[in-house]
């Protein structure tokens, strides 16, 4: 039988370079899309090959398995998000059992391959060297901050009047990982994402700033990543993506994509769906202010579009800013070379980019910088020619300008989304100065906005906090926005599925204790916690631990749900495992139990923190 090769890169590739390396050369290398991730080869040399996944604009993450002789040998990768999850850019893929095994925490070049050789028990000796202590050991050299910060994290949706905002009426699942927490927003089929109002997010960083971005609901669902920096609390990173990989891919192409992964997306992805549909319900608004945003930018790629097209898109969503923009700037684009019909542009763009302020807020980065090019390019004509366009659209172009360049201190940008910053409304009231708010309290307005975290950041570190007494959660059950407890289709590994959900709670005051089985240590996993002490003599920080024991296979991807009180926002977290561990970190003002379940071995674990023998004084008597 011949050896051979079916190759499949994660479902989750938006559009980025797939690159497989075996017996020192190159026997794949193409850029992927989510209709072009599959690669077969025959006849090829028995041993050890490397696939690198490089997605546009994000750090690659590499994959290392073995080619059989005389096998039909299939790799099918877990998802780059499950990759990432390791906390290294090298993983394991086991052919025979055709899964992701325990991560390789180095860099491994094209000459090393040939030298390496696994032993019999894979997963259990490259799981020796914890990813933990990987960072641990980089950290140590260099100067990490011990500083610790108050975040929280929060949704608000629009009210009838424009720019008023009240509280969220969605859905949001999270996952925490080391340093980095993931919320999703499901697609609601009660929206409709044309004509329904539009959603912010706040996030807020104690002492630092106050961040905020128009939110788009895309098809599919929407990701928010949050990730702590290594070695400094003073900032997080923020990242906004469609769940779905064919708008990913139409994201990442604008943020960060080179022309050759322009191409790409173009023939894979937008030759399949004609650009008059990005326009039909099939799709959503945003997917068609991306088209209409990546024939700007790459115009001798995709499009062109006339004004004709942008004229249509900002009648069906004459809400957002970025419409109005993409119309402005097909209108220059689309004028004729006579001096009447460049006049004419040039006041239906300025015409144009009023609405656009008028709108409010940019949904993406690009759609602001077009934004203040074509104001200023517009002056230049405008100068030249002012007898001739008049003062009244020469000082419409001077005001909005003028509005847009003020407020220069307060924009910001995160990838491809634009995000702006809280203003000091005491600088503005006593020194008339426009400069973001660089002491607030880590806290949002409850009243106006839905809460769906609160945590401290570290360096490198994400911790949940409790709501404390005054927390709005209720006793008795699990309080998370998440859920969809009663979603006849939910998959098997979802919180609506959790064996405990089958029993009634225990006492108001811990509700989950006797619900999760009793017991810390069940089917080679081990339930733990340590105590540390804080600041204040009535909080203590605690580090729970899902340990497994050798015997017990962790594949990539694999995660437990840690439920918590119902004072913490949110109250239950799917947490992913690094090597053999799953870990999470709170902080707390006294005990309760926790409760966890382990879908994939449906195990379920519970851990009484008062009880645990040396437990601090504020947790064995709250």
């Amino acid at each position: 039988m011949k050896t051979s090769l079916h190759f499949e890169a994660p479902v989750d590739l938006s559009v980025g370079r797939v690159r497989i390396v075996g017996d020192g050369q190159t026997i794949a290398d193409w850029v992927a899309t989510p209709d072009n991730r599959v690669m077969q080869a025959d006849n090829l040399k028995p041993g050890l090959y490397s696939a690198e996944i490089r997605p546009a604009g994000v750090s690659p993450q590499s994959v290392v398995f073995k080619v059989y002789e005389g096998q039909a040998n299939t790799v099918i990768l877990p998802t780059f998000s499950a990759l990432s999850s390791t906390g290294s850019n090298t993983s394991f893929f086991d052919t025979d059992s055709l899964q992701t095994m325990a991560e390789i925490p180095v860099s491994i070049s094209d000459e090393s391959l040939k030298s390496i050789d696994f032993p019999p028990d894979q997963s259990a000796q490259l799981s020796g060297v914890a990813p933990e202590q990987i960072l641990e050991r980089q950290r140590s050299q260099v100067t990490v901050s011990a500083d610790k910060r108050r975040i929280t994290i929060g949704l608000s949706e629009e009210r009838a009047g424009r720019e008023t905002f009240d509280l969220f009426r969605g859905q949001t699942r999270m996952e925490l990982f080391p340093g980095r927490l993931e919320i999703e927003i499901p697609t609601d089929i009660q929206r409709d994402y044309w004509t329904d109002r539009r959603v912010r997010l706040s996030a807020a960083i104690e002492q630092v700033r106050i961040e905020r971005c128009l939110l788009p609901l895309y098809r599919g669902g929407t990701r928010i990543t949050i990730a702590a920096p290594a070695f400094s609390p003073s900032d997080l990173e923020l990242s906004i993506f469609p769940v779905d990989p064919k708008l990913r891919a139409l994201v990442r192409a604008l943020d960060a994509g080179t022309s050759e992964e322009v191409i790409a997306v173009r023939d894979d992805l937008l030759a399949k769906n004609s650009r008059e549909a990005m326009l039909g319900l099939q799709s959503d608004p945003w997917g068609a202010i991306l088209v209409g945003l990546l024939a700007i930018r790459f115009p001798g790629i995709v499009g062109p579009f006339d004004e004709e097209w942008g004229n249509e898109l900002a009648d069906q969503i004459g809400w957002a800013f970025d419409a109005h923009v993409i119309r402005a700037s097909l209108a220059l684009a689309g004028s004729a070379p006579s001096r009447g019909a460049q006049d004419l542009a040039i006041e239906n763009a300025v015409t144009y980019l009023a609405a656009a302020q008028v709108a409010g807020s940019p949904y993406y980065r690009y759609s602001n910088q077009l934004f203040g090019e074509m104001a200023a390019g517009i002056a230049s004509y405008i100068k030249a020619n002012r007898k001739r366009i008049g003062d009244t659209v020469a000082d419409r172009r001077d005001k909005l300008y003028s509005r847009w360049h003020r407020e220069l201190p307060l924009q910001r940008g995160s990838g491809p989304t634009f995000t702006w910053l809280a203003r000091d409304l005491d600088a503005l009231k006593e020194r008339k100065v426009l400069v973001p708010k660089r002491n607030p309290s880590g806290k949002l307005r409850a009243r106006d906005t839905t809460v769906i975290f609160e945590g401290q950041v570290s360096a490198g570190q994400i911790a949940i906090i409790s709501g404390g007494v005054n927390s709005s959660a209720g006793s008795g059950g699990i309080a998370v926005s998440a859920l969809e407890l009663h979603s006849a289709d939910a998959p098997s590994d979802s919180l609506s599925q959790m064996p405990a959900f089958g029993r009634p709670p225990g006492p108001d005051v811990d509700p989950n204790k006797g619900r999760f089985g009793g017991q810390a240590r069940c089917n080679g996993f081990n339930l733990s916690a340590t105590f540390e002490p804080t600041k204040s003599k009535d909080w203590v920080t605690i580090n729970l631990t899902v340990e497994a024991e050798r015997s017990v296979k962790i594949g990539v991807g694999d995660f437990a749900w840690f439920v918590l009180h119902p004072t913490f926002s949110p109250s239950a977290l799917k947490v992913s495992f690094r090597g053999n561990r799953a870990r999470l970190r709170i902080q707390a003002y006294g005990g309760f139990t926790v409760g966890v379940w382990l879908p994939k071995p449906n195990t379920e674990l519970e851990c009484n923190l008062a009880a645990i023998a040396g437990a601090p004084r504020i947790i064995q008597s709250r």
